[in-house]
């Protein structure tokens, strides 16, 4: 059974086959079973991602919550991991008075200006859709105007739960920055607001979905730009969304460990059996020669990504 749907999954790469299979029970309680190990084995930012994926899957919740009320114990006063810990506990919360505590906790911390960690408290907030704009006006104001661009920006994506009006300007804003801003780390940070926010009506996605195709390779930015079309996609223009598959996972063996982990990312989201075989190689340290230490935190981290993306293209099939 393993080899036919190899063989099938590479023939689909290839057009010869139905982008259709069933995903075996083998790779799908390996990819749990990574997840649970990753959380276990891991610290920081690498075990809140397993976390959030275990959480988004509606898996060992109450596990989860438990390990980081473990964590809470230990490390609340650490600034930017502290943000993470709250951001589970919001997440696995059941009661509304306790997901009110831990947004409270991530919303005082933006409201410090002389917080260290204000970035990680505007980048969950926006993550948590929590506009600060009613509770910290004036600190709001200020962070837009700050003088770190990725705190602006964090910032004026959390605004954008202030209102439709809001949202939808913001959104223009985003689309632009993502294409024309001068500094690279904000194209990306915009391409990803853009990619996780999922709105761009069917013209907007035609003309990012355009651009993003004539990026330059050499900038690094090109498939950031083509993850987001390709999550935001709703149909339309099938030839150009095929391009766009196309081109996001060239020379997928020699990614990195942070490109594999967008790659996976996105696949999370719009993926389908086409895409278990890099998947499954991301899963299994494949093809990472000198790129990066399969053991290593960055390691378990692409490990998890991929983990969550075939159980994510799992279930979808399954629907």
């Amino acid at each position: 059974m393993k080899v036919f749907i190899t063989i099938c999954l590479l023939a689909i790469l290839n057009n010869s086959c139905m982008p259709s299979c069933t995903i075996d029970q083998p790779l799908k309680d390996q990819a749990l079973h990574e997840l649970r190990a990753v959380l276990k084995n891991n610290t920081l930012w690498v075990k809140v991602h397993a976390a959030e994926y275990l959480i988004w899957l509606q898996q060992d919740i109450r596990e989860v919550e438990q390990a980081y009320q473990a964590e809470y114990a230990s490390y609340q006063q650490e600034p930017k991991y502290r943000i993470g810990i709250s951001r589970v506990l919001y997440q696995t919360a059941s009661d509304p008075e306790k997901k009110k505590q831990w947004l409270n906790n991530v919303l005082s911390i933006f409201g410090d200006t002389t917080a260290p960690d204000r970035i990680h408290a505007a980048e969950t907030l926006a993550k948590l859709k929590t506009s600060p704009v009613q509770q910290y006006p004036d600190a709001t104001d200020a962070a837009l105007e700050d003088t770190s661009r990725i705190l602006q920006t964090y910032t004026l994506w959390a605004t954008s739960y202030t209102s439709k009006e809001l949202e939808e300007k913001n959104k223009r804003r985003f689309i632009e920055m993502a294409f024309s801003d001068e500094d690279s780390i904000i194209r990306k940070i915009s391409a990803y607001v853009l990619l996780k926010s999922k709105d761009l009506n069917p013209g907007e996605w035609h003309s990012f979905a355009e651009r993003a195709m004539k990026e330059p390779v050499s900038g690094g930015l090109r498939n950031n730009l083509l993850y987001t079309a390709f999550v935001t996609y709703t149909g339309g223009n099938e030839e150009l969304f095929k391009k766009i598959k196309t081109k996001m996972q060239d020379h997928w063996e020699q990614f990195n460990a942070s490109q594999r982990i967008e790659l996976a990312q996105a696949l999370a989201e719009q993926g389908t059996c086409e895409h278990l075989l890099i998947l499954s190689a991301y899963l299994n340290n494949e093809h990472n020669n000198g790129l990066y230490d399969a053991q290593s935190p960055a390691g378990a981290d692409v490990r998890a990504a991929a983990a969550y993306a075939i159980l994510r293209i799992a279930a979808r099939e399954a629907e």
